[in-house]
């Protein structure tokens, strides 16, 4: 495993009431990191520190306290990569003047800077993503757009990058980032490793869709919605079909469309499209069936129907998504 250079420093920007995962899922990822490159012979590669405005205690929104350090003089800031964290209060941090002055400083000093979240409202208020692509928490999409038009949203991607600059969009996107990060710095081994520690899929692609068809069944509180889900999920390898679940819950096609876009914010056919690539990810890293066998299961028409779909949605052929996972 190739380890090269000096250690990197990471700075992982909090605030009173910042989410934990979105600092502490990229954390754990660099510190797997260099526990990896240890057995292997290394020393840490990686080392994190969390930094708020002024230093000492800073709350989460889980409740729990973290310690930090005050932002370094720009002109002797040494961090390699600087990472915004977000979490519901990024709607005071963003008018933090000292924060938003300080990023604008050290950015021309550091490597990398990036957003996990809604980080990106704090780099966005700082000017820093004008007329650059970025993401954030599709629920929170539309008010970013508002609020800062200038910078070229995508909220399909799961992460975006120019550069040095880039945004994840949820909280479980930031360990998409890191890991990715990872990979760029030290190969796709140790990144693939850390994954299969952390139980993560490594090769989510940067442009796949935030949603997860699964998760998105657990949360509708439409009666309609969660019966309209649960027939999707259960009779994939049918090939059902947006008709077929207008009929199941009583609603017309457009009814039914209504109520996925004001539920989800997708079609019905999208939430059908995502299941199926959920549920061969699954198949593909959990069992050992035929790619023929789970393309069926999976509602696809068959394996060349199946490996097209699934590449453009998740980056790598079917054939090497499971053999990255089953090395």
């Amino acid at each position: 495993m190739n380890a090269p250079g000096p250690t990197r420093e990471i700075g992982l920007v909090v605030f009173e009431d910042v989410l934990l995962l979105d600092v502490a899922g990229p954390a754990d990822v660099f510190s797997r990191a260099n526990a990896h490159l240890k057995v292997a012979g290394h020393p840490d590669r990686y080392r994190v520190t969390s930094i708020s405005s002024y230093g000492g205690e800073v709350g989460a929104s889980a409740g729990l306290r973290m310690q930090t350090a005050a932002l370094p003089n720009p002109s002797i800031c040494a961090f390699d990569t600087l990472l915004v964290a977000g979490g519901p209060g990024v709607l005071s941090a963003r008018h933090d003047l000292l924060l938003r002055n300080w990023l604008l400083a050290v950015e021309p000093r550091v490597r990398r800077i990036g957003s996990v979240c809604t980080g990106a409202f704090i780099l966005a208020e700082s000017g820093l993503l004008t007329d650059k692509p970025a993401t954030t928490h599709w629920n929170h999409a539309a008010s970013f757009a508002e609020l800062y038009p200038q910078v070229r949203l995508n909220i399909d991607a799961m992460y975006v990058r120019e550069g040095k600059m880039f945004s994840s969009a949820g909280a479980t996107a930031g360990i998409d980032l890191a890991l990715h990060l990872v990979d760029e710095d030290f190969g796709r081994e140790l990144a693939l490793a850390i994954a299969r520690e952390l139980v993560v899929f490594r090769v989510r692609s940067a442009g796949q869709a935030q949603y997860s068809a699964a998760l998105a069944s657990y949360g509708g509180e439409s009666d309609r919605m969660r019966r309209a889900t649960e027939f999707i999920l259960s009779r994939l390898h049918e090939r059902v079909s947006v008709e077929d679940v207008a009929a199941h819950v009583c609603l017309g096609v457009r009814q039914l469309s209504r109520l996925f876009a004001n539920t989800l914010g997708i079609s019905p056919i999208q939430y059908i499209g995502a299941a199926q690539v959920d549920l061969a990810r699954e198949l593909l890293s959990g069992t050992q069936q035929p790619l023929e066998k789970i393309a069926l299961r999976c509602g696809f028409s068959g394996r060349q129907h199946f490996a097209r779909v699934f590449s453009k949605n998740v980056g790598v052929s079917p054939n090497d998504f499971r053999a990255r996972f089953h090395p």
